[in-house]
């Protein structure tokens, strides 16, 4: 989920790792930093003392991480051993080595805790870059209480925060067949897939709607596309989790629509992400709902797709000028607190701000690289290489109570998850398990406010200065980078 489940005791240590089972589960996964000494094993990824270990969770990159540690390893001279792990699996596999103080010197971030908590637990060690690594970085890559604490470098983005999730990727020569144009609006997508289904050969649709966490992603991205003012239910303006706002009814009525009027691919419902991806990289459905990272994806399976892939950016109610607002940066990487040689950690760290790495991302066609601009000149399929024109466009920087005030991070890692979820509550409205769409959004919005003011009010009580007025932006314009 998109929530911590973890409290400030488990954060710090007080609860074991059996323990942890059924939260681990509650929250997909996270789970909490121990000791707040950091551990101290003589090495890291076994502690052995001997190279660096590196860990991440990108399926995608698994080729090019371990060819590029293979090179980087003899570049900064030391043997960089480097180990993939499915993202179900990262998160547990990182508190057991934790706990045995044999954390990886590097790993990706799915920890899903603020930066402040991990600092102040020891899991992270400072990272340091060069003069020239830095100056080869977009301006804005590093945040007080997101990637800094007190001007330390603590993590390090290597992926852009400007994108957009729900892209409409559909079939170039099943347009061309049919006769449709790339939809814009809730109508021309509606009138789209009615043609197809009366062409009567291929099948208009299919979206990862088994899978909870996706489907609820993509919603919250069609909800802010159609002029909510916010991001995942929580306002900037009022500071207020809004749930029940207009847009998220009419994106989620959308779908009831196209499942109600039978243009998803039988099994849709149940697919997970690989069975709906899979499924369309096969060539005889329309449309399918997917992040950026689409094509490196269908690549994977079926790399004869790729030419038939096409985009239409991400759809609006009635066709309006798409504006879409985004944090700042988030860690991808960061260098253990336990390792033993922080420093050859941080120079591979480095390595990833080169212009290399970043177009090798890009040419991976995964995540968007940090840097955008390599995208130009990387040899990338032209509908990614314009949709990453159109996140330079359209993406604006939102306002955070975090960066505000660091402070704000004590009550985040405070929260806890809200069951049942956005996406699960979709699921059982097309389902037909769930009637009154709109209370049970009422009930969400509820349960979020509720939190978020408990979580505030233990910080407070605690001695940090924060407040829920934190979470208030009312001087926020819709279609603007926002600066403090």
């Amino acid at each position: 989920m998109t929530r911590n489940a973890l409290s400030r005791r488990q954060l710090m240590g007080g609860a074991g790792l059996t323990g942890m089972a059924g939260l681990l589960a509650a929250c997909s996964g996270e789970s909490p930093p121990p000791d707040p000494a950091g551990g101290g094993g003589t090495g890291g990824g076994g502690g052995s003392g001997e190279g660096l270990q590196w860990w991440d969770h990108f399926g995608g990159l698994q080729d090019l991480h371990a060819e590029w540690a293979t090179t980087e390893g003899d570049q900064i001279g030391v043997p960089i051993e480097y180990s993939y792990n499915e993202p179900s699996q990262t998160t547990e596999a990182l508190q057991v080595a934790n706990q045995t103080n044999s954390l990886p010197d590097v790993f990706s971030n799915v920890l899903g805790l603020p930066l402040p908590a991990l600092v102040e637990a020891g899991w992270l060690s400072p990272i340091t870059l060069s003069d020239e690594a830095l100056a080869r970085l977009p301006e804005g890559t590093f945040t007080e209480g997101i990637t800094m604490m007190n001007g330390e470098i603590y993590g390090l983005p290597a992926l852009s925060d400007r994108q957009y999730w729900a892209c409409t990727w559909y079939n170039s020569e099943i347009a061309e067949e049919v006769g449709f144009e790339p939809p814009s609006s809730y109508d021309e997508m509606r009138a789209a897939l009615q043609a197809i289904a009366d062409h009567g050969e291929y099948a208009p649709m299919t979206l990862a709607l088994g899978a909870a966490g996706r489907i609820r992603d993509q919603v919250d991205g069609l909800a802010q596309g159609g002029g909510f003012p916010g991001w995942q239910g929580l306002r900037y303006d009022t500071g207020e989790y809004e749930y029940q706002h207009d847009t998220y009814i009419n994106a989620i009525e959308l779908l009831k629509e196209i499942s109600d009027n039978g243009w998803l691919l039988p099994g849709t419902n149940s697919f997970q992400i690989p069975d709906a991806r899979g499924r369309w990289a096969a060539g005889q459905i329309g449309f399918f709902i997917d992040g950026p990272w689409s094509p490196g994806g269908v690549r994977s399976l079926n790399a004869e797709h790729l030419p038939r892939m096409a985009v239409a950016g991400m759809l609006t109610p009635g066709g309006e000028e798409l504006i879409i607002t985004r944090g700042a940066p988030a860690p991808t990487w960061f260098v253990a607190g336990s390792s033993a040689n922080p420093e050859a950690a941080s120079q591979l760290v480095e390595t990833f701000t080169r212009d290399d790495y970043q177009r090798a991302l890009a040419e991976a066609m995964d995540q968007p690289p940090l840097n955008l601009d390599v995208v130009a000149d990387a040899d990338v399929i032209d509908p990614y290489a314009w949709l990453i024109e159109d996140f330079k466009e359209r993406v604006f920087r939102a306002p955070e109570a975090e960066v505000r005030n660091v402070a704000a991070t004590e009550a985040l890692a405070r929260t806890t998850p809200i069951a049942p979820h956005l996406g699960d509550i979709i699921q059982g409205y097309l389902g037909g398990d769930i009637s009154d769409l709109q209370g049970e959004l009422v009930k969400l919005s509820d349960a979020f406010n509720s939190d978020l003011d408990s979580a505030i009010e233990s910080a407070a009580a605690e001695g940090f200065e924060v407040s829920r007025e934190d979470w208030a932006f009312p001087d926020w314009e819709r279609g603007t980078d926002y600066t403090y």
